[in-house]
Protein backbone atom coordinates (compact mmCIF):
# COMPACT_ATOMS: atom_id res chain seq x y z
CA UNK A 1 0.00 0.00 0.00
CA UNK A 2 1.25 3.63 -0.77
CA UNK A 3 1.92 5.64 2.05
CA UNK A 4 0.78 9.34 1.29
CA UNK A 5 2.37 12.53 2.53
CA UNK A 6 0.99 14.79 5.16
CA UNK A 7 -1.98 16.93 3.57
CA UNK A 8 -0.54 20.08 1.74
CA UNK A 9 -2.29 23.12 3.70
CA UNK A 10 -2.31 26.34 1.62
CA UNK A 11 -1.24 29.37 3.03
CA UNK A 12 -3.03 32.61 4.53
CA UNK A 13 -3.82 34.50 1.62
CA UNK A 14 -2.70 38.47 1.63
CA UNK A 15 -3.14 40.81 3.99
CA UNK A 16 -4.86 44.37 2.79
CA UNK A 17 -2.08 45.83 4.55
CA UNK A 18 0.11 44.72 2.42
CA UNK A 19 -1.19 42.84 -0.68
CA UNK A 20 1.89 42.59 -1.89
CA UNK A 21 3.41 39.91 0.80
CA UNK A 22 1.83 36.87 1.67
CA UNK A 23 2.17 36.05 5.39
CA UNK A 24 2.93 32.62 5.12
CA UNK A 25 6.34 30.51 4.85
CA UNK A 26 8.32 32.31 7.53
CA UNK A 27 12.15 32.15 7.55
CA UNK A 28 14.43 33.00 10.58
CA UNK A 29 16.03 35.88 8.42
CA UNK A 30 18.07 36.93 11.54
CA UNK A 31 20.40 33.73 10.00
CA UNK A 32 20.11 35.21 6.74
CA UNK A 33 21.12 38.55 7.61
CA UNK A 34 24.04 37.18 9.30
CA UNK A 35 25.15 35.18 6.86
CA UNK A 36 24.88 38.03 4.07
CA UNK A 37 26.69 40.99 5.87
CA UNK A 38 29.61 38.64 5.71
CA UNK A 39 29.39 38.08 1.95
CA UNK A 40 31.36 41.22 1.42
CA UNK A 41 35.30 41.14 2.82
CA UNK A 42 35.78 37.72 4.66
CA UNK A 43 33.30 35.04 3.26
CA UNK A 44 32.07 33.46 6.51
CA UNK A 45 32.14 29.66 5.17
CA UNK A 46 29.80 28.22 8.72
CA UNK A 47 27.01 28.15 6.84
CA UNK A 48 28.63 26.02 3.95
CA UNK A 49 30.12 23.64 6.21
CA UNK A 50 26.80 22.69 8.05
CA UNK A 51 25.14 21.76 5.00
CA UNK A 52 27.96 19.51 4.16
CA UNK A 53 27.07 17.34 7.18
CA UNK A 54 25.02 14.20 5.95
CA UNK A 55 21.87 15.28 7.19
CA UNK A 56 18.33 16.60 5.83
CA UNK A 57 18.22 20.67 5.59
CA UNK A 58 14.82 22.69 5.23
CA UNK A 59 14.27 24.89 2.20
CA UNK A 60 15.59 28.24 4.27
CA UNK A 61 18.79 26.19 5.64
CA UNK A 62 19.77 25.73 1.49
CA UNK A 63 18.53 29.32 0.95
CA UNK A 64 21.73 30.73 3.32
CA UNK A 65 23.98 28.65 2.04
CA UNK A 66 23.51 29.25 -1.30
CA UNK A 67 23.41 33.09 -0.80
CA UNK A 68 26.55 32.50 1.41
CA UNK A 69 28.58 30.71 -0.95
CA UNK A 70 27.18 32.77 -4.06
CA UNK A 71 30.25 34.01 -6.24
CA UNK A 72 27.74 35.47 -8.51
CA UNK A 73 25.89 37.14 -5.96
CA UNK A 74 29.44 38.82 -4.12
CA UNK A 75 30.06 39.64 -7.56
CA UNK A 76 27.08 41.83 -7.89
CA UNK A 77 27.27 43.31 -4.52
CA UNK A 78 30.73 44.46 -5.23
CA UNK A 79 29.61 45.62 -8.34
CA UNK A 80 27.50 48.04 -6.53
CA UNK A 81 29.82 48.95 -4.09
CA UNK A 82 32.11 50.39 -6.83
CA UNK A 83 29.39 52.07 -8.43
CA UNK A 84 28.45 53.64 -4.79
CA UNK A 85 32.27 54.73 -4.99
CA UNK A 86 32.26 56.13 -8.52
CA UNK A 87 28.95 58.30 -7.68
CA UNK A 88 30.97 59.43 -4.61
CA UNK A 89 34.14 60.43 -7.04
CA UNK A 90 31.35 62.29 -9.21
CA UNK A 91 30.14 64.45 -6.05
CA UNK A 92 33.41 65.22 -5.01
CA UNK A 93 34.94 66.05 -8.27
CA UNK A 94 34.14 69.98 -7.38
CA UNK A 95 35.29 69.83 -4.10
CA UNK A 96 36.93 72.86 -3.42
CA UNK A 97 40.49 72.82 -3.68
CA UNK A 98 43.22 74.32 -1.19
CA UNK A 99 46.80 74.91 -2.61
CA UNK A 100 49.99 75.91 -1.26
CA UNK A 101 53.95 76.86 -2.06
CA UNK A 102 56.94 77.83 -0.51
CA UNK A 103 60.40 78.17 -2.76
CA UNK A 104 63.70 79.62 -2.74
CA UNK A 105 65.93 80.80 -5.40
CA UNK A 106 69.43 82.27 -5.69
CA UNK A 107 70.65 83.47 -9.23
CA UNK A 108 74.03 85.00 -10.25
CA UNK A 109 75.03 87.15 -13.41
CA UNK A 110 77.64 89.08 -14.80
CA UNK A 111 77.35 92.66 -16.41
CA UNK A 112 80.13 94.71 -18.15
CA UNK A 113 81.69 97.77 -17.24
CA UNK A 114 84.25 100.41 -18.02
CA UNK A 115 86.63 98.87 -15.02
CA UNK A 116 85.68 94.96 -16.03
CA UNK A 117 83.32 92.60 -15.30
CA UNK A 118 80.94 92.96 -12.21
CA UNK A 119 79.38 89.87 -10.61
CA UNK A 120 75.40 90.25 -9.85
CA UNK A 121 73.01 88.31 -7.70
CA UNK A 122 69.38 87.88 -6.99
CA UNK A 123 67.88 85.97 -3.40
CA UNK A 124 64.10 85.59 -3.36
CA UNK A 125 61.64 83.82 -0.50
CA UNK A 126 58.54 83.24 -1.64
CA UNK A 127 55.00 81.84 -0.14
CA UNK A 128 51.83 81.32 -1.94
CA UNK A 129 48.17 79.57 -0.72
CA UNK A 130 45.05 79.21 -3.08
CA UNK A 131 41.87 77.85 -3.16
CA UNK A 132 39.62 76.36 -6.25
CA UNK A 133 36.10 75.95 -6.50
CA UNK A 134 33.77 75.07 -8.77
CA UNK A 135 29.65 76.26 -8.60
CA UNK A 136 26.71 74.27 -9.66
CA UNK A 137 26.30 76.83 -12.76
CA UNK A 138 29.60 76.26 -14.26
CA UNK A 139 32.08 79.13 -12.66
CA UNK A 140 35.54 78.58 -11.68
CA UNK A 141 36.72 81.14 -8.63
CA UNK A 142 40.09 81.16 -7.55
CA UNK A 143 41.58 83.12 -4.52
CA UNK A 144 45.50 83.49 -4.11
CA UNK A 145 47.21 85.04 -1.82
CA UNK A 146 51.01 85.55 -2.55
CA UNK A 147 54.38 86.80 -0.07
CA UNK A 148 58.13 87.48 -0.68
CA UNK A 149 61.08 88.62 0.39
CA UNK A 150 63.93 89.28 -2.07
CA UNK A 151 67.25 90.93 -1.78
CA UNK A 152 69.26 92.05 -4.80
CA UNK A 153 73.37 92.96 -5.31
CA UNK A 154 74.01 95.24 -8.72
CA UNK A 155 75.92 97.39 -10.44
CA UNK A 156 74.39 100.84 -11.09
CA UNK A 157 77.21 102.57 -12.72
CA UNK A 158 78.92 101.27 -15.39
CA UNK A 159 82.06 102.69 -15.38
CA UNK A 160 82.72 101.57 -12.29
CA UNK A 161 82.77 98.71 -10.92
CA UNK A 162 81.13 99.00 -7.39
CA UNK A 163 77.79 97.12 -6.65
CA UNK A 164 74.85 97.93 -4.43
CA UNK A 165 72.71 95.97 -2.23
CA UNK A 166 68.46 96.50 -3.00
CA UNK A 167 66.60 95.15 0.22
CA UNK A 168 65.31 93.25 1.21
CA UNK A 169 61.98 94.21 -0.13
CA UNK A 170 58.65 92.31 0.83
CA UNK A 171 55.66 92.12 -1.49
CA UNK A 172 52.28 90.85 -0.93
CA UNK A 173 49.41 90.38 -3.11
CA UNK A 174 45.56 88.58 -3.17
CA UNK A 175 43.70 87.96 -5.98
CA UNK A 176 40.36 87.28 -7.01
CA UNK A 177 39.92 85.23 -10.40
CA UNK A 178 36.47 84.23 -12.32
CA UNK A 179 35.87 82.22 -15.48
CA UNK A 180 32.18 82.11 -16.20
CA UNK A 181 31.52 79.71 -19.34
CA UNK A 182 28.58 81.09 -21.67
CA UNK A 183 28.44 78.19 -24.06
CA UNK A 184 29.88 75.19 -22.96
CA UNK A 185 30.01 74.11 -19.28
CA UNK A 186 27.47 76.66 -18.89
CA UNK A 187 24.34 75.94 -16.33
CA UNK A 188 23.08 73.59 -13.54
CA UNK A 189 21.77 70.63 -15.80
CA UNK A 190 25.21 70.57 -17.67
CA UNK A 191 27.79 70.72 -14.66
CA UNK A 192 25.72 67.91 -12.63
CA UNK A 193 25.40 66.02 -15.55
CA UNK A 194 28.17 63.38 -14.53
CA UNK A 195 27.10 63.35 -10.66
CA UNK A 196 23.07 62.44 -12.15
CA UNK A 197 24.84 59.41 -14.54
CA UNK A 198 26.40 58.26 -12.01
CA UNK A 199 23.64 58.49 -9.72
CA UNK A 200 21.51 56.22 -12.19
CA UNK A 201 24.50 53.77 -13.45
CA UNK A 202 24.51 53.14 -9.32
CA UNK A 203 20.44 52.39 -9.09
CA UNK A 204 21.03 50.36 -12.42
CA UNK A 205 23.62 48.37 -10.61
CA UNK A 206 21.84 48.26 -7.20
CA UNK A 207 18.68 46.92 -9.20
CA UNK A 208 21.22 44.31 -11.31
CA UNK A 209 22.26 43.40 -7.99
CA UNK A 210 18.66 42.80 -6.88
CA UNK A 211 17.45 40.96 -9.92
CA UNK A 212 20.61 38.35 -9.37
CA UNK A 213 19.82 37.46 -5.72
CA UNK A 214 16.43 37.38 -6.25
CA UNK A 215 17.22 35.10 -9.44
CA UNK A 216 18.95 33.27 -7.32
CA UNK A 217 16.37 32.93 -4.18
CA UNK A 218 14.16 31.26 -7.27
CA UNK A 219 16.53 28.61 -8.53
CA UNK A 220 17.20 27.72 -5.07
CA UNK A 221 14.12 26.80 -3.57
CA UNK A 222 12.80 25.12 -7.26
CA UNK A 223 15.96 23.13 -7.00
CA UNK A 224 15.36 22.34 -3.40
CA UNK A 225 11.49 21.58 -4.08
CA UNK A 226 12.53 19.51 -7.23
CA UNK A 227 14.55 17.09 -5.08
CA UNK A 228 12.22 17.03 -2.97
CA UNK A 229 9.62 15.51 -5.17
CA UNK A 230 12.71 13.14 -6.68
CA UNK A 231 13.00 12.16 -3.56
CA UNK A 232 9.44 11.34 -2.80
CA UNK A 233 9.11 9.73 -6.11
CA UNK A 234 11.78 7.34 -5.58
CA UNK A 235 9.85 6.86 -1.94
CA UNK A 236 6.69 5.82 -3.90
CA UNK A 237 8.55 3.82 -6.03
CA UNK A 238 10.64 1.78 -3.59
CA UNK A 239 7.27 0.85 -1.97
CA UNK A 240 6.02 -0.33 -5.82
CA UNK A 241 9.29 -2.50 -5.76
CA UNK A 242 8.29 -3.99 -2.23
CA UNK A 243 4.76 -4.27 -2.77
CA UNK A 244 5.67 -5.54 -6.46
CA UNK A 245 7.89 -8.17 -4.53
CA UNK A 246 5.67 -9.29 -2.06
CA UNK A 247 3.13 -10.60 -4.81
CA UNK A 248 5.33 -12.21 -6.88
CA UNK A 249 6.58 -13.72 -4.33
CA UNK A 250 3.19 -14.77 -3.28
CA UNK A 251 2.17 -15.86 -6.31
CA UNK A 252 5.46 -18.17 -7.19
CA UNK A 253 3.82 -20.10 -3.89
CA UNK A 254 0.77 -20.10 -5.04
CA UNK A 255 1.95 -22.11 -8.17
CA UNK A 256 3.58 -24.48 -6.34
CA UNK A 257 0.67 -25.26 -4.44
CA UNK A 258 -1.84 -25.17 -7.95
CA UNK A 259 -3.66 -22.48 -7.25
CA UNK A 260 -2.76 -20.07 -9.18
CA UNK A 261 -1.86 -20.43 -12.81
CA UNK A 262 1.86 -19.50 -13.91
CA UNK A 263 0.66 -17.40 -17.13
CA UNK A 264 -0.62 -14.81 -13.70
CA UNK A 265 1.95 -15.38 -11.91
CA UNK A 266 4.28 -14.25 -14.98
CA UNK A 267 2.21 -11.13 -14.73
CA UNK A 268 3.26 -10.15 -11.30
CA UNK A 269 7.02 -11.00 -12.36
CA UNK A 270 6.49 -8.75 -15.37
CA UNK A 271 5.78 -6.21 -13.20
CA UNK A 272 8.05 -6.63 -10.53
CA UNK A 273 10.79 -6.13 -13.23
CA UNK A 274 8.85 -3.24 -14.98
CA UNK A 275 9.16 -1.43 -11.63
CA UNK A 276 13.06 -2.03 -10.93
CA UNK A 277 13.65 -0.37 -13.63
CA UNK A 278 11.69 2.74 -13.31
CA UNK A 279 13.04 2.88 -10.04
CA UNK A 280 16.55 2.57 -11.11
CA UNK A 281 15.08 6.04 -13.11
CA UNK A 282 14.18 7.39 -10.31
CA UNK A 283 16.80 7.27 -8.07
CA UNK A 284 19.09 8.56 -11.53
CA UNK A 285 16.39 11.86 -11.54
CA UNK A 286 17.24 12.08 -7.72
CA UNK A 287 20.62 12.18 -8.35
CA UNK A 288 20.64 14.97 -11.06
CA UNK A 289 18.32 16.97 -8.85
CA UNK A 290 20.78 17.03 -5.73
CA UNK A 291 23.48 18.14 -8.23
CA UNK A 292 21.72 20.87 -9.33
CA UNK A 293 21.30 21.76 -5.74
CA UNK A 294 24.92 21.08 -4.65
CA UNK A 295 25.83 23.47 -7.41
CA UNK A 296 23.65 25.93 -6.54
CA UNK A 297 24.88 25.56 -2.47
CA UNK A 298 28.79 25.21 -3.50
CA UNK A 299 28.08 21.72 -1.53
CA UNK A 300 29.23 17.69 -1.93
CA UNK A 301 25.44 16.04 -3.59
CA UNK A 302 25.68 12.89 -1.44
CA UNK A 303 25.19 15.47 1.94
CA UNK A 304 21.77 16.39 0.60
CA UNK A 305 18.53 15.44 1.50
CA UNK A 306 15.48 17.43 2.36
CA UNK A 307 13.37 17.81 5.12
CA UNK A 308 9.61 15.59 4.93
CA UNK A 309 7.25 18.45 5.23
CA UNK A 310 5.61 19.24 2.51
CA UNK A 311 5.65 22.43 0.44
CA UNK A 312 2.86 24.95 1.36
CA UNK A 313 1.28 26.41 -1.79
CA UNK A 314 0.00 30.61 -1.27
CA UNK A 315 -1.90 32.61 -2.03
CA UNK A 316 -1.31 34.95 -4.93
CA UNK A 317 -2.68 38.59 -4.84
CA UNK A 318 -5.04 39.91 -7.62
CA UNK A 319 -3.06 40.31 -11.12
CA UNK A 320 -3.66 44.01 -11.49
CA UNK A 321 -1.60 44.44 -7.65
CA UNK A 322 1.00 42.40 -9.09
CA UNK A 323 1.35 43.94 -12.24
CA UNK A 324 1.02 47.46 -9.96
CA UNK A 325 3.90 45.82 -7.39
CA UNK A 326 6.14 44.67 -10.46
CA UNK A 327 5.87 48.53 -12.29
CA UNK A 328 7.66 49.75 -8.64
CA UNK A 329 9.74 47.20 -7.32
CA UNK A 330 10.73 44.67 -10.14
CA UNK A 331 14.42 45.03 -10.77
CA UNK A 332 14.54 44.29 -14.49
CA UNK A 333 12.53 46.87 -14.76
CA UNK A 334 14.08 49.36 -12.17
CA UNK A 335 17.58 49.03 -13.69
CA UNK A 336 16.26 49.13 -17.46
CA UNK A 337 15.02 52.91 -15.76
CA UNK A 338 17.99 53.45 -14.70
CA UNK A 339 19.95 53.07 -17.71
CA UNK A 340 17.54 55.48 -19.48
CA UNK A 341 18.03 57.89 -16.53
CA UNK A 342 22.33 57.77 -17.31
CA UNK A 343 21.80 57.59 -21.14
CA UNK A 344 19.75 60.97 -20.88
CA UNK A 345 22.96 62.28 -18.86
CA UNK A 346 25.46 61.47 -21.37
CA UNK A 347 23.27 63.48 -23.82
CA UNK A 348 23.05 66.17 -21.70
CA UNK A 349 27.22 66.13 -21.34
CA UNK A 350 27.60 64.85 -24.87
CA UNK A 351 25.41 67.94 -26.74
CA UNK A 352 27.63 70.15 -24.19
CA UNK A 353 30.99 69.05 -25.53
CA UNK A 354 29.74 69.73 -28.92
CA UNK A 355 29.05 73.50 -28.56
CA UNK A 356 31.69 76.19 -28.99
CA UNK A 357 33.48 77.62 -25.64
CA UNK A 358 32.75 81.06 -25.49
CA UNK A 359 34.07 81.71 -21.50
CA UNK A 360 34.05 85.28 -19.39
CA UNK A 361 37.65 85.74 -17.49
CA UNK A 362 38.00 87.64 -14.98
CA UNK A 363 40.48 89.05 -12.58
CA UNK A 364 40.78 91.80 -9.84
CA UNK A 365 43.33 92.05 -6.82
CA UNK A 366 46.20 94.51 -5.38
CA UNK A 367 49.85 94.21 -4.84
CA UNK A 368 51.53 95.60 -2.02
CA UNK A 369 55.48 96.31 -1.58
CA UNK A 370 57.50 97.53 1.60
CA UNK A 371 61.11 98.03 2.18
CA UNK A 372 63.00 97.89 5.58
CA UNK A 373 64.25 101.60 5.38
CA UNK A 374 61.36 103.24 3.32
CA UNK A 375 57.70 104.04 4.26
CA UNK A 376 58.00 103.17 7.91
CA UNK A 377 54.83 101.32 9.61
CA UNK A 378 53.84 99.48 6.13
CA UNK A 379 52.74 102.91 4.81
CA UNK A 380 52.27 103.00 0.65
CA UNK A 381 52.42 105.51 -1.80
CA UNK A 382 49.61 107.48 -1.70
CA UNK A 383 47.92 105.70 1.11
CA UNK A 384 46.72 102.44 -1.07
CA UNK A 385 47.88 99.51 -2.39
CA UNK A 386 48.11 98.92 -6.25
CA UNK A 387 44.82 97.34 -8.08
CA UNK A 388 44.85 94.58 -10.85
CA UNK A 389 41.75 94.46 -12.97
CA UNK A 390 41.32 92.30 -16.25
CA UNK A 391 38.99 90.98 -17.79
CA UNK A 392 37.60 89.44 -20.95
CA UNK A 393 36.39 86.74 -23.17
CA UNK A 394 37.84 83.35 -24.86
CA UNK A 395 36.14 81.72 -27.25
CA UNK A 396 37.37 78.02 -28.96
CA UNK A 397 35.67 76.98 -31.91
CA UNK A 398 36.37 73.64 -34.00
CA UNK A 399 37.35 73.75 -37.73
CA UNK A 400 34.53 71.54 -39.60
CA UNK A 401 33.27 68.90 -37.54
CA UNK A 402 34.14 67.42 -34.21
CA UNK A 403 34.97 64.03 -32.69
CA UNK A 404 32.27 65.60 -30.02
CA UNK A 405 29.56 65.69 -32.55
CA UNK A 406 29.84 62.14 -33.34
CA UNK A 407 29.99 61.31 -29.21
CA UNK A 408 26.73 63.35 -29.64
CA UNK A 409 25.00 61.19 -32.15
CA UNK A 410 26.26 58.12 -30.49
CA UNK A 411 24.81 59.20 -26.84
CA UNK A 412 21.49 60.80 -28.61
CA UNK A 413 20.92 56.46 -30.29
CA UNK A 414 21.78 54.63 -26.95
CA UNK A 415 19.04 57.20 -25.40
CA UNK A 416 17.05 56.30 -27.97
CA UNK A 417 17.83 52.49 -27.71
CA UNK A 418 17.86 52.21 -23.93
CA UNK A 419 13.90 53.68 -23.92
CA UNK A 420 12.96 51.28 -26.89
CA UNK A 421 14.08 48.18 -24.60
CA UNK A 422 12.22 49.96 -21.16
CA UNK A 423 9.31 50.32 -23.58
CA UNK A 424 9.07 46.31 -24.40
CA UNK A 425 10.00 45.65 -20.93
CA UNK A 426 6.96 47.72 -19.90
CA UNK A 427 4.93 46.25 -22.43
CA UNK A 428 5.62 42.59 -22.00
CA UNK A 429 5.46 42.86 -17.99
CA UNK A 430 1.47 42.45 -17.91
CA UNK A 431 1.72 39.28 -20.39
CA UNK A 432 4.23 37.39 -18.77
CA UNK A 433 2.77 38.48 -15.01
CA UNK A 434 -0.38 37.15 -16.45
CA UNK A 435 1.15 34.07 -18.01
CA UNK A 436 3.11 33.23 -14.87
CA UNK A 437 -0.56 34.26 -12.73
CA UNK A 438 -2.22 31.46 -14.15
CA UNK A 439 0.18 28.99 -14.49
CA UNK A 440 0.05 29.19 -10.61
CA UNK A 441 -3.56 29.39 -10.17
CA UNK A 442 -3.67 26.36 -12.26
CA UNK A 443 -1.34 24.38 -10.42
CA UNK A 444 -2.71 25.42 -6.86
CA UNK A 445 -6.42 24.66 -7.74
CA UNK A 446 -5.42 21.15 -9.12
CA UNK A 447 -3.75 20.39 -5.57
CA UNK A 448 -7.07 19.48 -4.32
CA UNK A 449 -7.84 17.86 -7.35
CA UNK A 450 -4.98 15.75 -7.44
CA UNK A 451 -5.50 14.80 -3.99
CA UNK A 452 -9.30 13.58 -4.33
CA UNK A 453 -7.94 11.22 -7.79
CA UNK A 454 -5.09 10.08 -5.72
CA UNK A 455 -7.24 8.99 -2.67
CA UNK A 456 -9.89 7.31 -5.04
CA UNK A 457 -7.16 5.48 -7.16
CA UNK A 458 -5.86 4.33 -3.61
CA UNK A 459 -9.45 2.91 -2.55
CA UNK A 460 -9.46 1.09 -5.92
CA UNK A 461 -6.30 -0.45 -5.39
CA UNK A 462 -7.50 -1.83 -2.16
CA UNK A 463 -10.82 -2.80 -3.29
CA UNK A 464 -9.00 -4.79 -6.47
CA UNK A 465 -6.47 -6.72 -3.75
CA UNK A 466 -10.22 -7.96 -1.70
CA UNK A 467 -11.67 -8.93 -4.67
CA UNK A 468 -8.25 -10.95 -6.16
CA UNK A 469 -8.56 -12.63 -2.37
CA UNK A 470 -12.50 -13.23 -2.97
CA UNK A 471 -11.46 -14.78 -6.57
CA UNK A 472 -13.48 -12.40 -8.48
CA UNK A 473 -10.98 -10.25 -10.82
CA UNK A 474 -7.51 -11.25 -12.04
CA UNK A 475 -3.46 -10.18 -11.57
CA UNK A 476 -3.83 -8.11 -14.62
CA UNK A 477 -6.57 -6.06 -13.05
CA UNK A 478 -4.84 -5.44 -9.93
CA UNK A 479 -2.04 -4.42 -11.23
CA UNK A 480 -3.46 -1.87 -13.73
CA UNK A 481 -5.13 -0.29 -10.37
CA UNK A 482 -1.90 -0.43 -8.36
CA UNK A 483 -0.19 1.49 -11.12
CA UNK A 484 -3.06 3.71 -11.06
CA UNK A 485 -2.49 4.36 -7.61
CA UNK A 486 1.12 4.83 -8.24
CA UNK A 487 0.59 7.62 -11.27
CA UNK A 488 -2.06 9.30 -9.33
CA UNK A 489 0.40 9.53 -6.04
CA UNK A 490 2.55 11.13 -7.99
CA UNK A 491 0.64 13.33 -10.01
CA UNK A 492 -0.44 14.66 -6.75
CA UNK A 493 3.38 15.23 -5.91
CA UNK A 494 4.17 17.06 -9.19
CA UNK A 495 1.25 19.61 -8.17
CA UNK A 496 2.54 20.39 -4.89
CA UNK A 497 5.35 20.92 -5.65
CA UNK A 498 4.24 22.88 -9.16
CA UNK A 499 2.35 25.13 -7.22
CA UNK A 500 5.29 26.06 -5.04
CA UNK A 501 7.83 26.59 -7.38
CA UNK A 502 5.40 28.63 -10.04
CA UNK A 503 4.61 30.47 -6.96
CA UNK A 504 8.50 31.56 -6.66
CA UNK A 505 8.64 32.22 -10.12
CA UNK A 506 5.69 34.50 -10.13
CA UNK A 507 6.83 36.62 -7.07
CA UNK A 508 10.25 36.90 -9.18
CA UNK A 509 8.93 38.12 -11.97
CA UNK A 510 7.07 40.63 -9.50
CA UNK A 511 9.93 41.14 -7.63
CA UNK A 512 8.92 40.30 -4.31
CA UNK A 513 10.77 37.35 -4.04
CA UNK A 514 13.20 39.18 -1.68
CA UNK A 515 10.57 41.25 0.63
CA UNK A 516 9.02 37.96 1.16
CA UNK A 517 12.26 36.56 3.24
CA UNK A 518 13.42 40.10 3.97
CA UNK A 519 16.34 40.20 2.17
CA UNK A 520 16.42 43.03 0.05
CA UNK A 521 17.64 45.04 3.31
CA UNK A 522 20.27 42.83 4.30
CA UNK A 523 22.10 42.63 1.11
CA UNK A 524 22.04 46.39 1.12
CA UNK A 525 23.89 46.71 4.49
CA UNK A 526 26.13 43.36 3.08
CA UNK A 527 27.27 46.34 0.37
CA UNK A 528 27.30 49.18 3.08
CA UNK A 529 29.40 47.26 5.32
CA UNK A 530 32.67 46.69 2.65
Amino acid sequence: MLVRNPEVKPLPSFTGENPGLPQSYEVPTSSLRVTLLALVGVLSTTGVGAAQQARAIGAEDALATALAASPELRAVVLDAVAARAATRAAEDARAPVVTASANGSFTESFSGTADGAVRNDARALNAAVGLAWTSDVGTVVGLDLATGASWRTVNRDPSTTTSFTIGPNYTGSLTLSARQPILRGAGRDVVRAAEREAAATERQSVESRDAQASAIVRDVLVAYWELWYAERALDVQREAVALATRQADDARERVALGTLANAERLQFASTLAGLRETERSAQATRRQRAVELARLLGVDPDALATATDAPTSPTPPSLDALVAQASEQAPELRSLEAAVEAARQRVVSARDASRARLDFVGRAGMVTLWADDTLPGLQLPDGRPGFVVSGGLELELPVGSSAADAQHTRAQAQLEAAEARLEVAQRDLRASLATAYETTADARDRIALAAEAAEVAEELAEAERGRLELGTTTPADLVAAQQDARAAELRRLRTVVDAVTNARRLEDAAGALLDRFALRASIERAGEER
